[in-house]
């Protein structure tokens, strides 16, 4: 079969196309047939070796997040998977034209998915209701800012927490995210390269600052959060795009009473059992919550999609075609 593998440690060059053994399904699992794969930032974590827990090693196929039918299960795994679309995240492999997964992980696909959001709703709509909901408390009335609102998870939270009643700042990089991320309905828009957003979002808050921070960015200019965050409010981190923040004042901490905390999805959809789905699910298939899918790649332009995205150049959800619409 046809597969990304990456062969080391290292920038997107270490990416390459190979023809590679089908896998074959051990106990407990399902051999996948891909139809599309996510643009997943922990395919460029895991690539780069910037995280460890739960790395697969090297060489390995990326796609930690993707979509397809069963093609194969083993012992001990229910044979009347075999056919069915489901969408499989939180292992690699979706950047190959068969994948295994863990069968109890796998997600069912609802019928009201086309391929393309079939491959996108897994992570980012449990992520984005929960930082709304679960991790952000958001209300009617509650300030949040949203770091990287051209993104998928960005565009996503935006249209929940309006819809929950919050009043959204999105920041991008440039004037064309700025004015692509606007149809998603935040109330400002910021553009961070162009702007100084610490006291745009101070003077369109009238110098409170906003009650919800999400960001997936941090990096060196992270400290920023904590001079726009209202007393009481909540800085949320689900990721480290721009690599780690510096230590955090906790003085500061205190004289604002603020929080700061991690975000992973899996946790609070623990603890809710995934009621929240019926919800996603309604809505995104009405169409009034949107993923936008703005760029398929075929399989052999992995290493320059992952490139462009680590470069800030992608919008909304990014795709790798590998089966296509099967």
């Amino acid at each position: 079969m046809r597969a990304i593998v990456a062969e080391a440690a290292g920038g997107p060059e270490t990416l390459k196309l190979k023809d590679i053994p089908v896998p074959a399904p051990g106990p407990g699992q399902a051999r996948i047939r891909v139809a599309y794969a996510a643009l997943n930032p922990l395919d460029m974590h895991a690539r780069a070796f910037r995280v460890k827990w739960g790395h697969p090693g090297f060489p390995f196929v990326p796609g930690y997040e993707y979509a397809g039918r069963v093609d194969a299960v083993g012992s001990g795994v229910d044979a009347a998977l075999v056919g069915l679309r489901v969408a499989a995240m939180s292992e690699w492999g979706g950047n190959g034209e068969y994948a295994i997964a863990t069968a109890a992980r796998l997600v069912p696909v609802p019928d009201e998915f086309d391929w393309k959001l079939a491959a996108t709703f897994a992570t980012c709509a449990p992520t984005s209701w929960h930082l709304v909901h679960s991790a952000g408390r958001v209300t009617a009335g509650t300030w949040v800012l949203i770091h990287s609102a051209a993104g998928a998870v960005g565009v996503l939270t935006t249209q929940i927490a309006r819809d929950a009643g919050g009043r959204v700042i999105g920041l991008v990089g440039g004037a064309d995210k700025a004015a692509w991320a606007k149809q998603f309905g935040a109330e400002h828009v910021i553009d961070y390269r162009n702007e100084d957003w610490v006291a745009r979002v101070k003077e369109v808050t009238g110098g409170r600052g906003v009650d919800v921070v999400v960001d997936g960015n941090a990096g060196p200019t992270a400290a920023k959060n904590y001079e726009v965050i209202a007393p009481l409010g909540n800085v949320i981190y689900l990721g480290a795009m721009a690599g780690q923040a510096p230590d955090l004042n906790i003085s500061q901490l205190i004289g604002k009473s603020f929080s700061v905390t991690g975000f992973v999805q899996f946790f609070h959809q623990a603890r809710t059992k995934y009621a929240e789905n019926a919800e996603i699910t309604r809505n995104l298939a009405s169409g009034r919550w949107r993923i936008p899918v703005e760029r398929i790649f075929e399989l052999e332009d992995v290493p320059r999609a992952q490139a462009m995205f680590e470069n800030r150049e992608l919008f909304g959800r990014t795709l790798i075609r590998v089966g296509g619409d099967l």
